[in-house]
């Protein structure tokens, strides 16, 4: 099996506020088979995450908006990504 390409790592890219960027990351629903041979479904969900250049700086959010709002609180306080700091 290759490599992860940078979209299912990371998720498509959605916008950009900034010099952040915001992608989303699908997982679409699907249909599995059990132990007993029934089927059973395993719902899908979105989840979206800020990022600056290849690192993740918030997230996941349910919605753009929420994360367009906390891309813009980050923006407004000049956050820049510091590898070795902590994220909290």
């Amino acid at each position: 099996m290759g490599s992860k390409t940078t979209m299912e790592k990371r998720g498509h890219h959605v916008c950009k506020v900034g010099y952040l960027q915001i992608r989303q990351r699908i997982i679409m629903p699907r249909i599995k088979k059990n132990n007993r041979g029934e089927l059973t479904t395993l719902s899908g969900n979105v989840e979206v995450f800020v990022y600056q250049a290849k690192n993740k700086v918030a997230g996941p959010f349910k919605s753009h908006k929420l994360a367009k709002e906390a891309a813009t609180e980050l923006i407004e306080k000049n956050f820049k990504f510091n590898k070795h700091k902590k994220l909290i």
